[in-house]
C-alpha cells in the first residue's frame, strides 16, 4: 500500500513537473515569436532634402571651430577620448579672446568645441559628452570606463532567458546590446537631447553595410528615409556604431521615403546629370540616391562605423565638398567670422603584432580574418589622413587670395607621436576590448593630455588664443598625473 502512494505520488510530481515545463516552454516560445528589434519611427515631411550634413559648428561665440573626431578601438579609443577631453578642460582662455555663455565658468578650449564626430568605441564618449555636457566627468568613468561590459555582454548572450528572443529572425545581438547600452549609460535618451545652443554637434557614424558608405546619426540624414530623428535612441546609434561585423547583428532601420514627398537634393541631382566616376561627388551620390527608392532599399542595415571611416573624418571632407566648399561651408553654419579652424584627431590606433605569426603554423579563420580587418583599418586610416591634409592644402590656396586667410591647425593625438620605444609598445599592446583594468584606463587618459599638449600644432593654437595650460591635472581619484613631463 504505502509502495502504491510512493508510485501515485511520484506519478503526480511528473505530471506536475511537465505541466510547468510545457508551461514555461510555451512562455519562452511566444517570447520569440513577439521579440523584435525597435523600429524608428516615421515622420511626415513635404519639402526636399538639403546638404546631407548638418552644420558642423552650434557654437557661433567664438573665432574658431574646433572640430574633433574620435576613432574607434573599443575602451581604449573611449578612454583615449575621455582623456583628451579632460586635458582640453585645463587650457584656460582669456575673456577677452572668446565669449561664453557659460557666466562665471571658466573660459576652457572644452567649450569651444563646435563638433564631435565619433566611431565605435569612441562614440561611447561623445555621446555620453553630448548629453551631458561637463557633467561626463562626475560618473562616464564608473559608468563605461571601468565596465566590464564585454563580460556583461556575454553573460546576458549565455542567459538561456534571452535565447528565445535572439533565435528570432527580428532580433539580434546587437538589440541585447543596446539594451545594456540605455540600462547603464543613456537612461532613454534621444538624439533630440544632444541638440541645443551652445552644445557641439554630435555625429555618430555607422557604415551601411550594403552601400558601404558612412552613415551620420543626423537630421538630413533621416530626411532622406522619411524618419524622425529627434526620437531615435542614442543607445542605438551607439550600437550601430559599434556593431562589430560576426560579433554583433546589424542595426535595422526601416525607410519610409515612399510616405513624404522626398526629393534629391540639388547637390545629388547635379552630380547624377553629370557623371564623373572620379569625382567624390558622384561617388557618394551613386550610393546615397538608393534611399530615395523605398522598393529597392526597404530596409538600411548598419555596421560598425569603422569599417568605412575609422577616423570620422571623411564626413567633414564630405560636408565641405558638398556644400561648394569651405567659405560656403561656414557661411550656410553660420560662422562667417571664423579666423581659425582646428582639428583635432583622437586616434586609438595600434600596431598589435599577431602572436601567430612566430610560430610557423598554419593560421585559423579568425586570426587571419582578425589580421586583415586590423590592416585593412589601418591602411584606411593613412589615407583618410592624406586626404585631410591635402584638403587643408587646397584650402590655404584658396584662402591665400582672402584679406583675412583661415589659420588651420591639424592636431593628430596618435601613439606613435611618443618619443620612447617602451612607452609605445605599452599602448600598442592594449587590445580592442570593451574593458579594460583600471590602470589602463588611467594611463590611457594621462597619455591623451601628454599627446595634445606636445602637440606642436596644439601649442600654436593655445599661444595664438592668448591661453594657458593648467598644469598638472588632477585625476578623479585625487593623484595628479606627473609623468607627462610638462611642468619639467
Amino acid at each position: 500500500m504505502e509502495l502504491k502512494k510512493i508510485i501515485m505520488g511520484c506519478r503526480t510530481f511528473r505530471y506536475k513537473f511537465a505541466i510547468h515545463i510545457c508551461g514555461f516552454l510555451s512562455l519562452l516560445v511566444l517570447s520569440s515569436c513577439a521579440a523584435q528589434y525597435p523600429l524608428n519611427t516615421k515622420i511626415e515631411i513635404t519639402e526636399g532634402s538639403g546638404a546631407p550634413y548638418d552644420e558642423p559648428a552650434q557654437n557661433d561665440h567664438s573665432d574658431l571651430v574646433l572640430i574633433l573626431a574620435f576613432s574607434g578601438g573599443g575602451t581604449r579609443a573611449a578612454s583615449l577620448a575621455y582623456g583628451t577631453l579632460e586635458a582640453l578642460k585645463q587650457v584656460e582662455l582669456p575673456e577677452q579672446t572668446v565669449s561664453s555663455p557659460l557666466g562665471e565658468k571658466p573660459r576652457t578650449m572644452l567649450n569651444q568645441i563646435s563638433a564631435i564626430t565619433a566611431v565605435s568605441g569612441g562614440s561611447f564618449t561623445a555621446a555620453y559628452y553630448g548629453i551631458h555636457g561637463e557633467g561626463i566627468f562626475k560618473d562616464f568613468k564608473e559608468r563605461c570606463l571601468l565596465k566590464d561590459i564585454q563580460g556583461d555582454l556575454l553573460r546576458k548572450l549565455f542567459n538561456p532567458f534571452n535565447w528565445p528572443r535572439l533565435s528570432s529572425p527580428r532580433f539580434g545581438r546587437s538589440d541585447l546590446a543596446q539594451e545594456y547600452y540605455d540600462e547603464i549609460l543613456f537612461k532613454g535618451a534621444t538624439l533630440a537631447d544632444m541638440i541645443g545652443k551652445d552644445r557641439p554637434s554630435i555625429v555618430i557614424l555607422a557604415t551601411d553595410a550594403i552601400e558601404g558608405v558612412g552613415f551620420p546619426f543626423i537630421p538630413d540624414t533621416f530626411k532622406w528615409i522619411c524618419s524622425d530623428f529627434s526620437r531615435f535612441p542614442v543607445a542605438r546609434a551607439v550600437t550601430a556604431s559599434s556593431a562589430v561585423p560576426g560579433a554583433f547583428s546589424p542595426v535595422v532601420l526601416k525607410n519610409y521615403v515612399e510616405s513624404c514627398k522626398t526629393e534629391a537634393p540639388a547637390w545629388m541631382q547635379n552630380a547624377l546629370e553629370n557623371p564623373d566616376p572620379s569625382s567624390r561627388t558622384y561617388h557618394m551620390a551613386v550610393r546615397v540616391s538608393s534611399y530615395l527608392d523605398q522598393r529597392k532599399k526597404p530596409f538600411i542595415y548598419l555596421v560598425d562605423g569603422g569599417i568605412s571611416d575609422n577616423l570620422g573624418l571623411r564626413t567633414i571632407i564630405d560636408t565641405v565638398t558638398l556644400r561648394g566648399g569651405l567659405r560656403d561651408s561656414l557661411a550656410k553654419a553660420e560662422r562667417k567670422g571664423t579666423r581659425r579652424i582646428a582639428f583635432i584627431i583622437v586616434d586609438a590606433e595600434t600596431e598589435e603584432k599577431a602572436s601567430w605569426g612566430f610560430l610557423g603554423e598554419v593560421p585559423g579563420i579568425g586570426a587571419i580574418l582578425g589580421a586583415s580587418s586590423t590592416i585593412m583599418i589601418n591602411k584606411y586610416n593613412f589615407e583618410t589622413l592624406d586626404l585631410l591634409h591635402r584638403s587643408i592644402r587646397a584650402w590655404q590656396i584658396e584662402e591665400a587670395e582672402s584679406t583675412s586667410p583661415l589659420d588651420f591647425y591639424l592636431i593628430h593625438l596618435n601613439f606613435n607621436f611618443l618619443p620612447e620605444k617602451a612607452e609605445r609598445d605599452y599602448f600598442h599592446g592594449i587590445p580592442t576590448t570593451l574593458t579594460l583594468p583600471e590602470d589602463q584606463v588611467d594611463r590611457l587618459r594621462s597619455v591623451a593630455a601628454k599627446l595634445l599638449y606636445t602637440s606642436p600644432d596644439f601649442q600654436r593654437l593655445v599661444h595664438d588664443m592668448g591661453g594657458k595650460i593648467l598644469t598638472p591635472r588632477k585625476q578623479s581619484s585625487g593623484k595628479v598625473d606627473s609623468h607627462y613631463g610638462l611642468n619639467e
